[in-house]
């Protein structure tokens, strides 16, 4: 007999109970057995034999099961409060409810254990008693099959061609847990707590089906155990959750994928992927891969991946890459390769790589080496051309400059000033770039292209010199080198500002050209030139 207490927090169906009958009428078993239970039997004797015998020994059995045993699986039982209605189950019918409990070694019931039918993957995960029901294809017409998985448990198939729609089953503990990549674990907040995350958990053996449709996730063809499925071709009406793509899977909102994808991979929004990507991933927003992408990622705003990249990623804002690239990054505004990239970033704004055998094209860039050419306002080689200059040039006595890059090209920023009077100073800023070849074991030859702002004062009209260079480099020592060279010089200026500063203070060279555009109030001057200074670092 069960306590009080036990009756009241305990389901009636799930209460266990002590008992064993010999030779008994099932009416007067049921009398006993519901004094036992505390609860109230509901029937009509003539929709339920209850006159035959019943024999057995049910040692703290769950009510539930005696019930299933009793009446051999032909009774179906419905609680309400302590009420327990017994009505016979429909004799025909192309479905059969088939439950039962799973246990371990013990004897107690298993939560949330994953069981499911291998043909047409219905499935349904056990309560906090081990107990499951769910509805399949006469399992009498031919043997029945059962899978049960449970994570930390031996996974276990159940043959039965006896026609039983009730089973008790046995897991076993395997000893080394089973779990799920913890990215897909942790990444879509929906799947905590839901049953198909439990599925996920407890089937990791991959389930292979050619097509495959859904509304939403686990909502479909392979129902909720949708995440360990294999598919050939998924198609998503809104979005679709499955363990992996061979062929194409296309969502109208979302795909997301437990492993890899391929060959094509399309979505309205956003494409999720826990494993490879082999073949095409395209999204209007976000594509995103847990391991190496072999081919492309397109996305409107970003693409993501934390493995290798053999391909490209073309994305409307910015590219991450968590490991090596062999291709091509291209993105409106970034792009970032944790490590070493064998190709070309190309961005609006910002490209980051660690070893970049090839380019570098944008606003900034950075990278650790370089082998080819970082083109851009501003690139810094972290084992690159760093260069600090201090120098002479016919207009300013004084020009401090700093190149970054590499040698096959570099940016130039730089500065000059010629102190004339006390209250007057005329100064310069200005932008280049550069290419500097070796002619020699410590010498080196530059090119370099260069445009200044001339002003007096604290007044700014257009007064630009433009340079192009040509010079020598002599590393006399690691750190410290001397350089020299001609240039031509080419003065745009605005003729109608009559307070310019004087361009020639202290050396007076002769003007090849001169020009004026009245029309335009702009006027050019043309004349040889010469730098020469120290550079340091």
């Amino acid at each position: 007999m069960i306590g009080k207490g036990q009756s009241q927090t305990i389901p009636v169906l799930e209460r266990k109970v002590t008992i064993n009958a010999q030779d008994e009428r099932i009416d007067q078993f049921l009398k006993r057995l519901s004094q036992e239970a505390g609860c109230v039997f509901s029937y009509s004797p003539s929709a339920i034999d209850v006159s035959r015998e019943v024999s057995g020994d049910f040692p703290d059995r769950s009510l539930r099961e005696i019930l299933e045993v009793v009446f051999e699986g032909e009774v179906q039982l419905k609680q309400k409060g302590v009420y327990v209605i017994l009505t016979p189950k429909p004799s025909s019918g192309k479905e059969v409810v088939v439950s039962g409990y799973v246990v371990d070694e013990s004897g107690k019931g298993i939560r949330d254990a994953t069981v499911y039918d291998p043909i047409t993957l219905k499935s349904s995960t056990t309560d906090e008693y081990g107990y499951f029901q769910f509805e399949v294809k006469n399992p009498a017409a031919e043997n029945f099959e059962l899978i049960v998985n449970k994570k930390d448990f031996s996974d276990t198939l159940v043959l039965d061609n006896s026609g039983n729609s009730f089973q008790k089953i046995l897991l076993k503990t395997e000893g080394v847990g089973k779990s799920i990549a913890e990215p897909m674990k942790n990444f879509w907040v929906w799947t905590k707590n839901s049953v198909g995350f439990t599925n996920l958990e407890n089937v990791t053996g991959d389930i292979h089906r050619g097509f495959q449709f859904s509304v939403v996730p686990f909502v479909g063809t392979n129902r909720k155990i949708s995440g360990s499925v294999i598919n050939d071709y998924s198609l998503n009406l809104l979005g679709g959750f499955s363990g992996g793509t061979t062929k194409a899977e296309l969502g109208g909102l979302f795909n997301i994928t437990k492993g890899d994808a391929g060959v094509v991979q399309i979505a309205g929004l956003f494409n999720q992927v826990g494993g490879q990507v082999r073949g095409l991933q395209l999204a209007g927003l976000v594509n995103s891969a847990m391991d190496s992408v072999k081919a492309a990622q397109i996305g409107g705003l970003v693409n993501f991946s934390t493995g290798n990249v053999r391909g490209f990623q073309l994305a409307g804002l910015m590219n991450i890459n968590t490991k090596n690239l062999q291709g091509t990054q291209i993105a409106g505004l970034v792009n970032y390769n944790h490590r070493d990239i064998s190709g070309a970033q190309i961005a609006g704004i910002l490209n980051i790589g660690r070893n970049v055998i090839g380019s570098q094209v944008g606003l900034l860039n950075y990278s650790d080496s370089t082998s080819g050419a970082p083109v851009g306002l501003i690139s810094f080689v972290r084992k690159g051309y760093h260069k600090v200059e201090i120098g002479a040039d016919e207009i300013f006595p004084t020009n401090i400059a700093l190149r970054t890059g590499t040698r096959a090209f570099y940016n130039i920023i730089f500065a000059g000033v010629r102190p004339e009077q006390a209250d007057s100073t005329t100064w310069a800023f200005g932008y280049g770039i550069g290419f500097s070849p070796r002619l020699g074991r410590k010498t080196f030859l530059n090119i370099e292209f260069t445009s200044e702002q001339m002003n007096k004062g604290n007044v700014v009209a257009m007064n630009l010199i433009n340079r192009a260079y040509l010079g020598f480099d002599w590393q006399m020592v690691k750190g410290f080198g001397l350089y020299a060279g001609p240039s031509i010089n080419w003065r745009v200026y605005d003729s109608s500002y009559t307070d310019h500063p004087v361009t020639f203070y202290y050396v007076q060279p002769k003007i090849l050209s001169e020009k004026y555009l009245p029309m335009d109030d702009i006027a050019s001057q043309l004349w040889l030139g010469f730098r020469a200074g120290v550079r340091f670092f």
